[in-house]
């Protein structure tokens, strides 16, 4: 027979609430990491266990923040050739100076007048890895500002896109995830990743298609094949087959359409 001062076992088994002590600190209860969902002992103001936490330290929100309609503000407007236009436009969108300069060259807007004429070489090295490196690797590479890679870029119309590989947005559109689950995969050394330029953390980072087909091999019970994109992951799996074929068929049928 349970004695009336013994708690009930519905009462023990209920998670224990942060409680304040005499000296005004408060107690740890078990808690759940919001990003990795690991437990760990933690006051009621805490949201990430030590295993997540320095990821978020000394991290700001941003103060400025471009939108599509600002950077269209900026690019009919900004004109590096004429004195206080900078000016202008930060009194228009509120913001210092310091900003728009900045942006400006972000976008290869700031004019510049290169002393150094470029070469054949250079521009056959540039054609090479735009699109496969990082433009300030270029710039080092060459010897350059990165303003003057990005403006000679507009100027032979090439698109500094990356064409090698899938990044972290593009695998989130075609496994239909969040960019957690991707990380998940990628820490847990599941999901082999590449870095652009050199093998530093802090690279871009891609995925090739052979590594993206291993992991699928190897780890199909990962990711719910209901959300998947079917016509990215047919093509991947029979090796751009199901592209070709669409491409055949388009062509015999335009074909037949000109005989007849």
């Amino acid at each position: 027979m349970t004695s009336s001062n013994e708690p009930s076992s519905t009462q023990d088994s209920r998670p224990r609430k942060a409680v304040s002590t005499s000296c005004g600190c408060a107690m740890k209860s078990e808690r759940s990491c919001k990003d990795c969902r690991k437990p760990f002992l933690g006051t009621e103001a805490a949201q990430y266990g030590p295993c997540c936490r320095w990821k978020h330290r000394e991290q700001r929100a941003k103060k400025y923040i471009w939108t599509a309609d600002c950077d269209q503000v900026l690019r009919d407007r900004y004109d590096g050739t004429i004195k206080g236009r900078a000016a202008e436009i930060a009194a228009l969108l509120g913001w210092p100076t310091w900003v728009i300069k900045r942006r400006a060259a972000e976008l290869g807007l700031t004019y510049h007048l290169d002393p150094k004429p470029w070469t054949k070489e250079e521009e056959a090295f540039l054609l090479e890895h735009v699109g496969t490196r990082l433009l300030p690797w270029i710039a080092r590479k060459l010897h350059r500002s990165l303003t003057s890679v990005k403006m000679k870029c507009r100027h032979m119309e090439l698109s500094v896109r990356y064409r090698e590989g899938y990044t972290l947005r593009e695998l989130e559109l075609c496994f239909g995830c969040d960019h957690r689950v991707i990380e998940r995969w990628v820490r847990e050394q599941k999901l082999q990743v590449r870095r652009r330029g050199t093998e530093r953390t802090h690279d871009a980072w891609y995925v090739t298609d052979r590594d993206l087909l291993r992991f699928i091999i190897e780890h199909p019970l990962a990711f719910p094949l209901r959300k998947v994109d079917q016509f990215w992951f047919m093509d991947l799996v029979t090796n751009g087959g199901l592209v070709r074929k669409a491409l055949q068929a388009a062509s015999q049928d335009e074909s037949d359409h000109r005989a007849a």
